[in-house]
């Protein structure tokens, strides 16, 4: 049976509709299934799917956002391992109410109406709060949230008042000082894998971008990356650490965004400890030698009939690829029996009868 990130939760938020046509988010969509994909996929990040939980439409409401966070407590307090991992994506407008002093930030639900927007918004302050309540030994907290008008950029102009903002990643960690014990410098901390962070899109006002072909925001995309083994894992790893996911993004949103649209989109971060967030293509790692796979590529199904794949004839020569279900195994010519576990991204050992 293959392994799953069997204490790992997500609560994935995608305000893709709203009420005021003009701030819908529609490009939102992709992101949320792309990485809701990626999460469940067993051999991917491998989270039971009954522990992700996705809210999107008309169900991204004020409301409907802070239940989210209430089904997440009430599992990470049903979960009783101690070693339990949340992960929290938000994708919307992130606004900024400078009239406000000092200045405050909000999400913007999909039940928002423009001429009461800051009663009916949901407050920054107010989710990180209840992010805070969520007693998870580890926590992960993704905001793409930055959305302005313009080409590439996911989202409409913000109401009277309000600028298009992204939302800082201190602000979800607030509180959170404790964690790390004076004068250890995190070193305990890291050694135990646990600890908090949290990681948004862009800083300031600057904006959010999606990328050229459209198929999701240029954040989004190396997020993907991270949690599929581009960020350089340590040789042998099997499992993707909040540390691989922060420095990938923080080093390629950049490069993308310069490259696309010759902007600025530089995410912010808030880390304190490192820990596994994820299974590493479904617990397989990257093999010595091998390529990760292509994020925007579904994995193949796995292999029917068990472990074992038997080869009827001439397969490949020597030292090439064939694809055994989940990933790539190396085989030799003839009639060959490939043996191992074939449903992940492995190389496999294989002789010839």
């Amino acid at each position: 049976m293959a392994p799953t990130f069997a204490n790992g939760y997500a609560l994935l938020i995608g305000v893709t509709e709203n009420q005021v046509a003009g701030w819908a988010l529609p490009d939102v969509a992709k992101d949320i299934t792309a990485l809701a994909e990626v999460l469940q996929h067993p051999q991917r990040c491998a989270y039971p799917a009954s522990q992700v939980r996705v809210i999107t439409g008309p169900a991204a409401t004020r409301a409907g956002i802070t239940d989210g966070l209430d089904w997440l407590a009430e599992r990470l307090a049903a979960d009783g391992s101690g070693n339990a991992t949340a992960v929290i994506y938000y994708s919307g407008h992130g606004w900024r109410d400078d009239e406000a002093t000092p200045p405050a930030y909000y999400l913007i639900p999909y039940d928002v109406r423009e001429a009461t927007l800051r009663a009916r918004a949901l407050r920054a302050a107010d989710f990180a709060a209840g992010i805070a309540a969520l007693h998870p030994r580890r926590l992960l907290v993704l905001l793409d949230c930055c959305h302005a008008a313009g080409m590439g950029v996911k989202g409409a102009a913000p109401a009277t008042g309000f600028l298009s903002a992204a939302i800082p990643a201190q602000l979800m960690l607030a509180g959170e000082k404790g964690l790390v014990a004076a004068g250890s410098k995190g070193l305990e901390r890291l050694a135990q894998g646990t600890g908090r962070a949290a990681l948004s899109s862009s800083q300031g006002s600057q904006p959010s971008y999606i990328r050229r072909d459209r198929r999701m925001s240029i954040f989004t995309y190396h997020l993907i990356e991270a949690l599929t083994g581009h960020a350089q894992p340590a040789a042998g790893a099997t499992e993707v650490l909040v540390s691989d996911v922060m420095g990938h993004v923080w080093r390629r949103v950049p490069q993308s965004a310069r490259a696309e649209y010759d902007a600025d989109q530089q995410p912010d971060s808030q880390v304190s400890g490192d820990f596994p967030v994820a299974l590493l293509l479904g617990g397989q790692g990257v093999g010595k030698g091998l390529a990760a796979p292509d994020p925007l590529a579904p994995p193949a199904a796995a292999a029917p009939g068990g472990d074992q794949i038997r080869a009827t004839g001439p397969v490949a020569t020597h030292g090439s690829a064939v694809n055994t279900g989940r990933g790539v195994a190396f085989v030799g010519n003839g009639n060959t029996v490939i043996t191992g576990q074939v449903g992940g991204d492995v190389r496999v050992e294989a002789k010839t009868q």
